[in-house]
């Protein structure tokens, strides 16, 4: 087991855990008191869930992003059921959104959405009740990839760009998320690249913006799709004003390898980023949907990352 985080966090992992389970909840679960908002209209109307508010007084907002592929449409997170007291406990309000979907909108676009589901929190903090100076990110897979290009482009100061620098933006977490998409693309397996051949840009010439790319009839990247990876590569945007992120990745991820999350870990720590990493022995890729005790306590040391940046 390999764990890049601090001294606290050691221990959320115990070896007998891994063959207890727990009663499978309804995948898509919205507890009562749940509301549906729009929170853009164009060029499509957006959804987010509001989920009910803490117990306590809220610390914050959790605003989550699901995976699948950047092609899974809906308001809903996968599991909520399993994040719902643990986060009312923490006093976290959770909210949930939809992007746009690949193949019909791709790269840039789904980061935008969910900049402006960020934003829309934040500007409705009061009626939410939250802090809105404290609001976090958290994503699975492609839903993690977005998170933290979300982050890095909220908080990036850029003197040829407006400036965000969104202070507010407290916290991020990644579970087995894809960071370095040129080494997926050059290096991954059949399934990753058909997975990213739906979501990668396509030049603005090809007239059908819904097909998929096809590497097999690319020998090598041309200069438009090395740019547009760049551009949608977290590796490719760290810098030191990005919020404190914390990493989680199975070192048995055959979709997408551990690798990604230690790369970026790596040269996030050598340009003085905050970013911390755990290495989840055993688990493959979304390991959440397992359900064991292992997969409970990554997720609570995801929260309890937040809270830590909550104070």
């Amino acid at each position: 087991m390999v764990i890049r985080t601090a001294a606290a966090l050691l221990l959320f992992l115990t070896l007998d855990c891994f063959n207890r389970r727990r009663p499978p909840p309804e995948l898509f679960y919205r507890p009562a008191g749940t509301l549906v908002e729009t929170y853009k209209d164009d060029p499509i109307p957006l959804g987010i869930n509001v989920y009910p508010a803490p117990n306590v007084p809220a610390r914050g907002a959790v605003l989550f992003i699901h995976g699948g592929g950047w092609r899974m449409p809906g308001t809903d997170m996968p599991l909520f059921a399993d994040w719902e007291q643990p986060l009312r406990d923490a006093g976290l309000r959770a909210f949930s959104i939809e992007h746009r979907v690949a193949p019909e909108y791709r790269g840039k676009e789904l980061v935008q959405d969910c900049i402006d589901a960020v934003e829309y929190i934040h500007r409705n903090a009061a009626r939410y009740n939250i802090p809105a100076e404290k609001i976090a990110l958290l994503g699975f897979s492609s839903g993690g990839h977005l998170s933290v290009m979300s982050a890095l482009a909220l908080t990036r100061k850029n003197p040829d760009l407006p400036v965000r620098n969104a202070s507010y933006l407290k916290a991020v977490v990644a579970f087995y998320a894809p960071l370095d998409l040129p080494a997926l693309v050059q290096n991954g397996s059949p399934e990753i690249k058909a997975v990213l051949a739906g979501y990668l840009p396509r030049n603005r010439g090809v007239r059908d913006r819904s097909a998929d790319l096809d590497f097999t009839q690319m020998p090598a990247m041309d200069s438009f799709l090395q740019r547009a990876l760049s551009d949608i590569s977290p590796m490719d945007n760290i810098h030191t004003a990005m919020p404190p992120t914390l990493l989680i990745h199975g070192d048995q991820d055959a979709l997408v390898p551990a690798m990604q999350s230690l790369a970026f870990y790596n040269r996030a720590v050598q340009s003085g980023a905050p970013v911390l990493m755990i290495t989840i022995p055993g688990g493959a890729h979304n390991f959440n949907q397992s359900r064991q005790l292992f997969a409970r306590r990554a997720e609570q040391t995801a929260i309890d990352f937040i809270v830590s940046k909550m104070l």
